[in-house]
């Protein structure tokens, strides 16, 4: 017996002398960027579904940010999608437009501006926009960029094929050529030349209608993975062979931030049914790599999440009422809406604004002085967290209240997603409801700036 406690004692010596030598297990075994490339480099039946964070996670913090970054790989990101632009004095920097007019607080052309002024600016929240608040966050460098990546994710390299030899020494400096997803929709000779200059350089050629021809012409080493936009399912570029050709060496990678990229099969589309989106570029059109403005739903789709629960509280304690179920009736009983139709989508007879909004179906062009009616049906008595889902480039968005018929609850500010497009969802209120229907009205203030959209809004029972 003590003989045994030796050698068990040696043994335990012997593996803590081993793991001091080797120093932590985490630097011996791969890193997140190891697993993410080896999947990258699959373009098997099997290969799993790769996420691209569009910008980022501008959901969380300023596009195109450090910390869009960071909360985009926090939120299961395995790439990131960045913008590359060249300032005046030759420096690289995140910048998607050609001016830093939308995301910061200057003005003026990224390539007349050098360096320290870029860094002057401060950044905006989200997608920027004329009325979106200041954050702290600034423009980082193309390196900054690199270095906050490392070893964690991939980065898809838009907007930098011009200076994609200045973007290749500057990943070469910081050890993350292997990072880089270089893109572009040059001519293949010159696409090959550029990957022929080193074997751990990564390249996605992008096709459309016109360019579809080029699949499988690449002399050599073939594109890591090819971008695909199309607008029609009878395009060139996304029939059965072309696709089958790219998928004998490479992976497909499909944008479905908003229409036209890959017809209507958008996010917001999706969120309403998977069939809408992600299921059917996946399935039917073979995509590997989707790129999102909804990173954490598509990763929660893409783990078997059923997307009808998507936001919800578990145990069937979320109601959904959609803006476009107003009551029946018509114009000064189910609603009342002051201006004529700039779209309908739904309930073709009435007077509402019901829009498509890159796949969400809301209520759009609210003005002052309009309501809706809706019913809410409570299955279980309890407490309830009202909250809508809601989108508006402005500030203030509008001001709400809720009219439950004895009582009226608010007012409540919308608040400025960033975009038309960029919905969130807002909290209003706290109440308790009884089991049964409940009728309200949601009131458009008559003394307030009204101009938001309004895609649903949502109770969860958080007590009893």
């Amino acid at each position: 017996m003590v003989r045994r406690i030796r050698l068990v004692l040696l043994a335990a010596i012997v593996a803590v002398f081993a793991s001091l030598v080797a120093g932590p297990a985490s630097a011996a075994g791969p890193t997140s960027l190891d697993r993410i490339h080896d999947r990258l480099l699959r373009h098997d039946p099997g290969a799993p579904l790769l996420i691209a964070a569009h910008r980022g996670q501008w959901r969380d913090a300023p596009e195109n940010s450090l910390a869009a970054i960071r909360h985009a790989i926090a939120d299961g990101a395995e790439i990131v999608e960045i913008d590359v632009r060249p300032t005046r004095d030759g420096h690289l920097v995140l910048m998607h437009d050609e001016t830093v007019n939308r995301t910061t607080n200057g003005t003026g052309k990224v390539s007349e501006l050098t360096l320290a002024q870029v860094k002057s600016l401060r950044l905006k929240k989200g997608l920027g926009g004329a009325q979106a608040p200041l954050t702290s966050h600034t423009v980082p460098t193309f390196e900054e960029a690199m270095l906050a990546v490392k070893d964690r994710a991939m980065v898809n390299l838009d907007k930098g094929w011009p200076v994609r030899e200045q973007m290749y020494e500057v990943l070469r400096r910081t050890g993350t050529v292997d990072h880089g997803l270089f893109k572009g929709s040059p001519t293949v000779a010159e696409a090959a030349a550029f990957m022929a200059k080193d074997p751990a350089i990564l390249y996605m050629h992008i096709i459309n209608d016109a360019t579809a021809g080029v699949v499988g012409t690449f002399p050599g080493r073939q594109p890591v993975a090819y971008e695909v936009v199309f607008d029609d399912a009878a395009d060139p570029q996304v029939q059965p062979a072309t696709l089958a050709k790219i998928r004998e060496d490479s992976r497909i990678w499909i944008n479905t931030m908003w229409k036209n990229l890959a017809i209507d099969h958008t996010d917001e589309a999706s969120l309403r049914d998977e069939r809408l989106g992600w299921r059917t570029v996946v399935q039917r059109y073979g995509a590997s790599m989707i790129q999102t403005d909804n990173v954490e739903a598509l990763g929660y789709w893409r783990d078997g999440g059923d997307l009808d629960r998507y936001g919800k509280l578990p145990g069937n304690r979320s109601i959904r009422v959609q803006a476009e179920d107003f009551a029946p009736g018509g114009e000064g009983v189910g609603y009342h809406d002051l201006d004529p139709n700039r779209c309908t989508v739904a309930r073709l007879d009435e007077g509402v604004d019901i829009c498509d909004l890159e796949g969400a179906i809301a209520v759009n062009w609210i003005r002052a002085g309009e309501w809706l009616k809706y019913t809410v049906t409570v299955e279980k008595a309890g407490v309830y967290d009202v909250s809508a889902r809601v989108s508006s480039p402005y500030s203030p968005a509008g001001t709400i209240t809720l009219d439950w018929g004895h009582t009226e609850s608010g007012p409540f500010s919308i608040g400025n997603t960033t975009h038309h497009e960029a919905f969130e969802v807002q909290p209003l209120e706290r109440r308790h409801l009884g089991k049964g229907d409940h009728e309200f009205v949601v009131r458009m203030n008559e003394n307030a700036y009204q101009n938001f959209n309004l895609d649903y809004l949502q109770f969860d029972r958080v007590g009893r």
